[in-house]
């Protein structure tokens, strides 16, 4: 990091934490307004209004990792401030939309913009903060998103009872304030252009596997099995092409060196578990309070509050927890909340409305679970080559984008016909919950129990020769004399 952003490296975070609060928000802010665009673009029905949802998470998953790519190539403050641009101009857009095709298709701008937001966002905030801060700099970031996505369903609510049009409105003068901040306040990052192009082949790829998996999770419910199948294994079998074709191509668009971190690999496998439940969680709360408890939309939305607040308060010190206990520990014990989240669930809901003793506490449990598992497995991106920051981050918010996608699938699939009448059917999404809390244990075990210790050598200016400890599975190497901030890291 150079010198000179040191003392300006919260500022950074706060543009870039802001931008990760529009694209996190607008995942959830919209769901709230379906009822409403439905009546106001009569006669559409339910699965065409749900398009405004599908097409967002569909393209941001698609595009994330071109779109990271891109920003390790060109730069990441000029992406991440051109992808502001897009995300604005499109959320006007949206606003202005007088059919629903023109709504959707500004969605599908929104999601550009979003896609390159995500990943250099975080990758932006990495580089800006010494290795020693980033933990904590992971934790602010991921609380914010995490705020963000508990805010969503309320701000939504709240909108759309004076109009639907301000729902994506409200993002333009916030977009437009960070605009005109980020120029002076997000560091120069070195662009790469020369020899890191991004293939087409890989890119198209990846854009037809995540685009046709996630078009088949999305209307699974009204699709016809053989249908679904179809979609489902042509998604797949592009992704075992897109595997051959970073195996083999000489310059792919994601990097095999990611894949050689175990730590990495963990955070991959963990996100997809933990927002399968993260997704059930909500999904089915919102359900619950709303179908069978017969909770208006706005007040069901504030009750789930409580659980983005705890996230929120507590993500910002979970790189000191991790610190203190290793990144493996902090999520076991995320893990262990979020599984007494889904037991509580399980044992307390019945047919009389108990939000104060049963909801209340599954959702402060999940949040404080939330703030210690998403940071951590957020951090993972670190461990990725310098180079490769924004690549990284990009995979790992796709990991989130499907694990979301997946469990609002199996939630659907798990309720099936009737669950608006009979509240002991939602037994059924408590133990996917359970499950996907099980699941991000497991994936847990592959993280680091503890940062490796960091040994700094002086050395001659004249014959700069960098110190290296070696301990289990890293290498780090500073060069004090030649870079005294900037530390190399190498697999061991």
């Amino acid at each position: 990091m150079p010198e000179n952003f040191n003392g300006r490296r919260w500022l950074v975070l706060a543009v870039v934490s802001a931008a990760q609060f529009l694209t996190v928000l607008d995942l959830w802010v919209a769901n709230i307004a379906l009822p409403t665009l439905r009546r106001d673009f009569a006669p559409a029905t339910l699965a065409d209004v749900s398009w405004i949802l599908d097409v967002y998470a569909i393209v941001v998953a698609a595009l994330l990792i071109p779109a990271g790519r891109v920003a390790d190539s060109a730069g990441r403050r000029t992406c991440f401030l051109a992808g502001l641009v897009v995300f604005g101009a499109a959320s006007l857009g949206c606003a202005l939309a007088p059919t629903l095709p023109v709504l959707i298709a500004g969605r599908m701008a929104q999601a550009v913009g979003a896609a390159v937001l995500m990943p250099t966002s975080l990758g932006l905030a990495l580089s800006a903060f010494p290795e020693r801060e980033r933990g904590t700099a992971v934790g602010v970031w991921a609380a914010v998103g995490a705020a963000a996505a508990g805010a969503g369903p309320v701000l939504g609510g709240l909108l759309v009872e004076w109009n639907w049009r301000w729902i994506f409105l409200i993002n333009v003068p916030l977009v437009a304030v960070t605009v005109a901040a980020g120029p002076s306040i997000l560091p120069r990052d070195g662009a790469r252009r020369s020899g890191r192009r991004v293939g087409a082949v890989g890119a198209l790829l990846v854009f037809g596997a995540v685009g046709l998996v996630c078009t088949a999770l999305t209307e699974l419910p009204a699709w016809p099995p053989a249908r679904t199948e179809a979609v489902l294994a042509a998604g797949l079998i592009l992704a075992a092409g897109f595997a051959v074709h970073v195996a083999r191509s000489a310059n792919p668009v994601v990097s095999p060196q990611l894949f050689t971190s175990r730590a990495f690999r963990a955070g991959v496998a963990g996100l997809v578990a933990y927002y399968v439940g993260f997704a059930a969680l909500l999904l089915g709360t919102t359900l619950l309070l709303t179908g069978p408890w017969r909770v208006p939309a706005v007040a069901a939305a504030a009750g789930i509050a409580p659980g983005p607040v705890a996230a929120g308060l507590l993500a910002p010190f979970s790189g000191r927890v991790a610190a203190r206990f290793g990144r493996r520990g902090t999520i076991l014990a995320g893990a262990a909340l979020f599984a007494a989240a889904a037991l509580w669930l399980l044992a307390g809901v019945g047919p009389v409305p108990a939000y104060l003793s049963v909801v209340l506490p599954a959702m402060v449990l999940w949040g404080l679970a939330n703030g210690l598992i998403q940071p951590s497995l957020f951090a993972a991106a670190d461990t990725a080559p310098p180079a490769e920051l924004a690549s990284g981050s990009a995979l790992l918010s796709m990991a989130r984008q499907l694990g979301s996608a997946l469990g609002v699938a199996i939630l659907v699939a798990a309720l099936g016909t009737g669950p608006s009448a009979d509240p002991t059917a939602f037994d059924r999404a408590w133990l996917v919950v359970l499950a996907a809390a099980v699941l991000t244990a497991a994936a847990a075990l592959g993280a680091e129990r503890r940062q490796a210790p960091v040994l700094i050598s002086r050395t001659r200016r004249c014959a700069p020769q960098p110190s290296r400890l070696r301990s289990p599975g890293r290498t780090l190497a500073i060069d004090v004399a030649d870079q005294p901030n900037h530390i190399k890291r190498s697999r061991g």
